[in-house]
């Protein structure tokens, strides 16, 4: 008994080091090397995920008062929010010189709102079982560009 263990002790040892060694070198390899990784999550109803500023709203007629200063008007939403319809949905991007925002996705009934991003394009996609809508934003080669795709299931 004493002799049996005197090899499957150095062995368990030898064993359990190799697993741990090779588990340190493959684990950055399998997280850097996941192709399914979670897609976003579909949205039930409108997306509006950034807002450009508040719209204006109404004031109440100041009352004559000669030491009083009226509030100065806050000045109208940015004009480079733009509206892009597709069969899928609507979506409004807010589009700079250097890059371009989502204000909000819409989907229209029976589709569900992805929405893919990352540094230099943007991608808004309207979902249904036979057809895709997608909104497609890119920036990183120079000034921002937005394609509209339709896809339709033969």
């Amino acid at each position: 008994m004493r002799r049996a263990v005197t090899y499957v002790a150095p062995w368990a040892v030898a064993t359990v080091l190799a697993v741990s060694l090779s588990w340190l070198g493959v684990r950055d390899v399998l997280r850097h090397a996941i192709f399914d990784r979670p897609g976003a999550m579909p949205a039930v109803g409108p997306v509006i995920l950034d807002s450009p500023s508040p719209p204006p709203s109404a004031r109440p007629s100041p009352s004559p008062s000669p030491t009083k200063q009226r509030p100065s008007r806050k000045p109208d939403p940015p004009s480079n929010v733009r509206s892009y319809t597709v069969r899928g949905g609507r979506a409004a991007l807010q589009v700079m010189s250097d890059r371009v925002k989502l204000v909000s996705a819409t989907p229209n009934p029976g589709y569900e709102t992805r929405l893919g991003k990352n540094e230099g394009w943007l991608r808004v996609d309207f979902l249904r079982d036979d057809n895709a809508s997608s909104i497609i934003a890119t920036w990183h080669d120079g000034p921002p560009i937005v394609q509209i795709y339709e896809y339709q299931a033969d």
